[in-house]
């Protein structure tokens, strides 16, 4: 098998992202909404708070009447009642009133700010006020936090914890969420054997099972194993026959050039197509990307690193498109290169480093080793990327870090 002519990285990633996709919907209870995605817009139906309220326990006043206030020349109004929380407030202030609220309570009309009741002092039938206080002070106004009809969410938006807070305040107890895809893992070769089984001579534990599993799961989709297929068209057929029905499909293992490399042949026997095969990247260059029975398909490089790059590079892309999240924010940090980071032109490099933080910013380290070595995953904190067109980076340098989480 050849390769198809390979794609640059910012092609690949147009390609993935550019992949038509049929999203499902569902309807779920916001307390296990957590990382799911929003299908629609939460537009606001009520205005929060409701009604105008305190923020402290204190008194309403009008805030002209207490305008000068101060210990030595207090203001002295009449106190005209107390307004509980989880009570209408009846009371209207005139000029010279007050009224004890406490944090939480509506305000009553009339009012326009609220003294902190450790600025005042209680007399019979009146209080000292002993500090100037300003419209508006100390009052959450009605609609002030959410008005009605307000775009509150954004579809596409992934939910947090917090998030839970805003629909509660809305009375939001259920949400149209997208579906969390389905994704079939193979994993592909003869050398290959199960973690519970004790290599022979030329074997080796199947390590993309796993890695490649984690950081699909991570990113939110389920995953389901279909198995072990050796290096043969009839096995990796009947294999990729069995993922027919799941939203996306992963195999790793050869996507090589190579005479005994199968991935290609078994998805064009299925009447499926090959995107592109091969990507200038290192590590992962003979990553191939295609379509089987409408879904999307990546036949993902044998060695562990290379996989597990290629899978939070390129994989993950469509992953969270699955979900129909639009509003994902990559964790990045800037800091300055430590080492020369040699690099091949054309080829768009992803070196594994760690980060240090100093008084002076942070320092980054480049981890060198051989890009089959998956301990210098282990190792680092992230990566960093250097483009096609350059030769490397030199220490000094000022890169961006892509933190793995």
């Amino acid at each position: 098998m050849e390769f198809l002519k390979s794609t640059t990285a910012k092609e690949a990633r147009q390609i993935i992202q550019a992949f038509p996709l049929n999203l499902k919907t569902e309807t779920i209870r916001i307390d296990v909404a957590q990382g799911r995605v929003l299908a629609e817009a939460l537009i606001a139906a009520d205005t929060i708070p409701p009604f105008s309220r305190s923020l402290v326990d204190g008194y309403a006043v009008k805030a002209k009447d207490v305008q000068g206030a101060k210990e030595t020349s207090p203001a002295f109004l009449n106190l005209k009642g107390e307004i509980r929380i989880g009570e209408e407030a009846l009371i209207t202030i005139s000029a010279g009133d007050c009224a004890y609220v406490s944090t939480g309570s509506m305000v009553p009309q009339g009012s326009d700010a609220v003294v902190m009741q450790e600025q005042t002092r209680r007399v019979p039938d009146a209080v000292e006020i002993t500090k100037t206080v300003f419209q508006g002070e100390n009052i959450c106004y009605a609609g002030e936090d959410i008005q009605k009809g307000t775009t509150v969410l954004q579809k596409g938006k992934r939910i947090t914890p917090l998030d839970a807070g805003v629909f509660a305040a809305l009375g939001v107890t259920s949400i149209p969420v997208f579906i969390k895809p389905k994704i079939a893992l193979i994993s592909s070769g003869d050398e290959i054997v199960s973690i519970d089984e004790t290599p022979s001579t030329g074997k080796v534990h199947d390590i993309n099972r796993y890695t490649v599993s984690a950081l699909v799961q991570e990113g939110g989709a389920q995953v389901t194993f279909l198995g072990l297929a050796r290096d043969s068209i009839s096995d990796i057929t009947e294999k990729l026959l069995l993922a027919q029905d799941y939203d996306m499909i992963l195999i790793s293992g050869g996507s090589s050039k190579g005479e005994r490399d199968f991935i290609t042949a078994s998805i064009e026997k299925l009447g499926g197509e090959i995107i592109f095969h091969g990507i200038n990247i290192k590590p992962g260059k003979p990553t191939i990307f295609g379509k089987l029975c409408g879904k999307p398909i990546f036949g993902l490089p044998g060695h562990p690193s290379s996989c597990a790059m290629v899978t939070v590079c390129f994989v993950l892309l469509l992953v969270r498109s699955l979900q129909g999240d639009t509003e994902y924010e990559e964790k990045t940090a800037e800091g300055v290169l430590t080492a020369n980071v040699p690099s091949s032109y054309g080829i768009e490099e992803y070196p594994r480093v760690t980060l240090k933080k100093t008084g002076e910013g942070y320092r980054v380290t480049p981890v060198f080793s051989k890009s089959a070595l998956i301990s210098s995953l282990v190792r680092a904190d992230g990566y960093i990327m250097v483009p096609e067109g350059t030769e490397g980076l030199e220490k000094g340098e000022t890169v961006e870090v892509h933190f793995f989480a």
